[in-house]
């Protein structure tokens, strides 16, 4: 099996040599769902921004790649079809010229119509109806701007809301805030039309617009959130105008701050597309409004294949942390030393090295010394990404696989400790961009009915397995060189970390996972962080764990969950006609080589799993998505099917010779 195993593991390191980027990154799309490309055109109608005939052809072809037998468009690629995603795509494809009576716009209209109509589309869909004339503002939740001017002490005051939240609610609060609605065009005129058959009669919409689409439909508003929003709307009909502009001012004041620190890209495309919008509302010839829409080229991946998608994300940080981790425990063979020295060059020029000017003022958490997700013009640093991207370093220092410009002084490794032990709560769990802020029953009020768990950073087992692993490699590979007392500080929060991690492990033995799918996740980097911290592989709950891991192999030697585990939490294997995901596999393998490799027959047939599904060019074929956020938003990290089969097969080489 060994020397079969080290064909396969070259061939794999061949692909992820030859899909290096220059400057040394390794990244794979992140794959989400037509939401964004669909706003995307929405903005340029509503700001007259041009779109190309190229780029048409482009984003109608995603259209079509994801066009549902029934009509509709899904969350993700498994998912049945929503209506949200529908209605915006059907918007879009009329936008762009599509005849109302073509094939796939004709489906679309149909589903809608199936499903409740307009009516019935969740808030974030009635907002961006709204800004085209296609729905009333007064249907729409009260998203005022006017919690801005709270002080920062109240717990209502946004800054204690998750990021992404914060940042998206800040757009939303100030389209909402202006009951912006852009001048009808034709076109508009006749989508209004077609979506409402029996006519457009705004009361009507209003009086139901607390019906939310029962598919659409994953977590319901607290009732209590209702009352406030009835007590805003009336407050809102007594409110001073001045007392909105100002809101306004101070909305605009945060979303100028967002663009010009981040060089106009933001934290992600959805609060991009908002703040576009509202650049373009405060002033159609704003001077930033130009390089806002070229900020929103960073998240673009197009081409005839696929067509014209935004993703999600940009994940080159945390995909070359994992590629030069796993090559670092396997054999130096081929191209390893070339691929590990190009991802090291650009892991440490990735490092932010300069404080954000302002970022307090503007709820900023320090950024000094983290790694982001994306690469080195996102500075939105994360906890997980931080221990990733320094164990990575350490690593490659470590097996000689990194050069002088891939090495990272003294200063910087202990800056890097410094961030991530800012990101630990109170319960001893870490937070991913920032410690949590807000109080714990903020989770009840979740206005947005599509996501779950949104509204606060959490203490994820997942960024607390990496960063208890990447601490507890930095405390050893420092040694006396950590200042005394951050060393005191780092062995602390291991020890937090680790009772945190123990007192998530589920009944069954596993963890679950919040930000990929699902059980095999989380417990890998659960067990990760236990090892590390000094946990024994004969504690028992590690054993409990194996045993877990032990129970889930199927009959085809790998391992498969279901995105349905994320809705509520469980553990739901893959139907058993399906076959088994390479990357859960990858995982699972990873977990019982660090705590169970006598466990040989188990880890052979996981083992042999993988060399039967690589193709003869080391390439993994697609497969079903394995990341998660927020419970429903499914996401497709394309490289996860080359590196943690690579990470896998490096182990077991490493670990039986």
């Amino acid at each position: 099996m060994n020397e079969r195993v080290q064909r396969t593991y070259r061939r794999i390191c061949e692909h992820l040599a030859a899909v290096q980027k220059p400057n040394g990154a390794l990244a794979g799309e992140v794959i989400w769902n037509v939401m964004l490309p669909c706003q995307y055109v929405i903005v340029c109608h509503i700001v007259g921004h041009s779109i190309s005939d190229e780029r048409r052809r482009r984003i109608l072809l995603q259209l079509e790649r994801n066009a549902r037998d029934d009509g509709g468009f899904g969350m993700h690629p498994d998912s049945p079809s929503w209506l949200f995603h529908t209605v915006l795509a059907y918007v879009a494809m009329r936008l762009l010229d599509v005849p109302a009576d073509h094939p796939m716009a004709a489906k679309a209209r149909a589903f809608i119509e199936r499903h409740g109509g307009v009516a019935e589309v969740p808030t974030w869909g009635r907002i961006w109806l709204a800004l085209l004339g296609l729905y009333p503002w007064d249907g729409v939740q009260p998203i005022v701007p006017e919690l801005w001017l709270l002080p920062e002490s109240s717990p209502a005051h946004p800054s204690r809301l998750y990021c992404h939240m914060r940042l998206i609610y800040l757009g939303l609060s100030y389209v909402y805030g202006t009951r912006f609605t852009a001048p009808e065009t034709p076109i508009v005129e006749r989508i209004r039309r077609e979506l409402y058959p029996d006519g457009y009669a705004p009361d009507r919409l209003v009086a139901s617009a607390g019906t939310i689409a029962a598919t659409d439909l994953f977590e319901a508003p607290h009732p209590a959130l209702g009352r406030i929003f009835g007590a805003l709307r009336r407050l809102e009909r007594l409110e001073p105008k001045a007392l909105r502009a100002r809101a306004l001012d101070k909305a605009m004041d945060h979303i100028l701050f967002e663009f010009r620190s981040t060089a106009y890209v933001c934290l992600s495309p959805v609060n991009g597309l908002l703040f576009t919008l509202a650049l373009f509302i405060d002033d159609p010839a704003h001077p930033d409004l130009p390089k806002a829409l070229e900020g929103l080229e960073y998240w673009v991946w197009e081409d005839d294949v696929d067509g014209f998608r935004i993703c999600g994300a940009r994940s080159d940080i945390w995909d070359t942390s994992f590629v030069v981790q796993a090559l670092c425990e396997g054999p130096d063979v081929g191209p390893v030393r070339s691929v590990v020295e190009g991802g090291c060059r650009f892991l440490s020029a990735a490092q932010i090295q300069e404080e954000i000017v302002g970022g307090r003022r503007h709820h900023r958490a320090p950024a000094y010394g983290g790694w982001g997700f994306a690469d080195e013009r996102h500075p939105w640093p994360v906890s997980d990404c931080t221990a990733e991207a320094l164990e990575a370093l350490i690593a490659a220092e470590r097996r000689d696989l990194s050069d002088r410009a891939g090495r990272l002084d003294l200063g910087r490794k202990t800056a890097a400790v410094a961030f991530v032990l800012l990101r630990q709560n109170d319960d001893g769990g870490f937070g991913s961009y920032e410690a949590r802020r807000g109080p714990m029953i903020l989770r009840k009020f979740n206005p947005a009915e599509i996501y779950g768990n949104c509204m606060l950073e959490y203490s994820y087992t997942e960024c607390t397995g990496s960063c208890v692993r990447g601490l507890a490699t930095a405390r050893r590979h420092l040694k006396a060189l950590m200042p005394p007392s951050l060393a005191e500080r780092t062995d602390t929060a291991i020890a937090k970390g680790r009772a945190f991690i123990e007192g998530a492990q589920g009944d069954a033995g596993g963890w679950p996972g919040f930000w990929g799918i699902n059980y095999t996740y989380g417990t890998m980097f659960a067990l990760s962080g236990l090892l590390a911290a000094g946990v024994d592989r004969t504690n028992p709950r590690v054993r409990a764990a194996v045993r877990f891991l032990l129970d889930h192999q199927r009959e085809d030697g790998g391992w498969g969950e279901s995105y349905l585990g994320m809705l509520d939490g469980r553990d739901v294997p893959l139907a058993a006609d399906e076959p088994s995901l390479v990357v859960q596999t990858a995982w699972a393998l990873l977990s019982l080589l660090a705590a169970a490799p006598e466990e040989r027959t188990a880890i052979d047939r996981g083992v042999a799993y993988l060399l039967e599904r690589v193709g003869p060019d080391g390439v993994y074929p697609r497969e079903k998505a394995s990341g998660c956020f927020f419970n429903t938003a499914v996401l497709d990290y394309d490289l996860y099917r080359q590196e943690f089969p690579a990470w896998a097969l490096a182990r077991y080489l490493a670990t039986y010779g």
